[in-house]
């Protein structure tokens, strides 16, 4: 019986420990980063479902980029990064709302298939060692990008129903040295190496531009594939906030 009781109290001291350390990695889970639809507008009259979505290249200006690299490694860095971006968002589309490929030369988008292009209007990569020993908005990285949602009509002329602004970053949370317990900012940490960089902010605006164009279609009606994903608004608090932090 002592077995048995000393067994049953070392399993609710484990549960116990468990829970606390869930209460403090579910909060970091969802603090590390985050990205916004600053503002999206749409045309007035009803949208057709488009059979295939073309996605072309986002722009990179040199001048939109705070990065630490220069010359040859910059102009790989633009490629490399419009073009991991067009493989997240061809994915993302997709999934929610109709098959996606990436608009190339030799690409004939027909009647009624959708355009999708934009460029990038700020891209700060930040520093990954600030974000995970400091934090509360030290070393973090910034990205906001402008989106064009076109129909194509007759003869392959393009009309616009929709222009989608998106904006966020990381990191807001405190990091190792600043977090109030030394495991929660030894987590936060390991997050932050995780979690954090332009990559993962290319993966949530993919997320948000697509989120924002299936609940327009599902607002007028239609039944989407995928599992549904609310697109998030950027608050008007937060937005001045953001912009004075720029």
């Amino acid at each position: 019986m002592r077995i048995f009781e000393g067994s049953w109290g070392e399993g609710k001291a484990c549960l116990r420990r468990t829970n606390v350390l869930a209460l403090v990695i579910l909060p970091l889970l969802a603090g590390c980063a985050s990205v916004s639809v600053k503002e999206d507008q749409w045309a007035k009259e009803r949208l057709a479902l488009p059979k295939r979505v073309y996605v072309k290249n986002y722009e990179i200006p040199p001048e939109v980029l705070a990065v630490d690299r220069a010359g040859e490694e910059l102009e790989a860095f633009r490629k490399t990064t419009a073009d991991n971006f067009n493989r997240e968002l061809c994915e993302r589309i997709s999934g929610r709302i109709a098959p996606a490929v990436p608009l190339t030369e030799k690409a004939r988008p027909k009647k009624g298939d959708w355009v999708v292009e934009g460029r990038f209007l700020q891209v700060k990569q930040g520093s990954r060692l600030l974000r995970s020993l400091v934090g509360l908005g030290a070393g973090g990285t910034k990205m906001e990008a402008r989106t064009i949602v076109s129909v194509v009509g007759a003869r392959g002329t393009k009309k616009t129903i929709a222009e989608i602004e998106t904006t966020g970053g990381s990191n807001a949370e405190p990091g190792l040295l600043t977090f109030p317990t030394p495991i929660g900012g030894g987590i936060r940490a390991v997050l932050s190496l995780a979690k954090t960089g332009v990559t993962a902010d290319q993966l949530r605006t993919a997320r948000m531009i697509s989120a924002a164009m299936a609940e327009k279609l599902e607002a007028q009606g239609y039944t989407l594939p995928g599992k549904k994903q609310k697109a998030k608004r950027l608050k008007k608090k937060e937005e001045e906030g953001t912009g004075s932090r720029q």
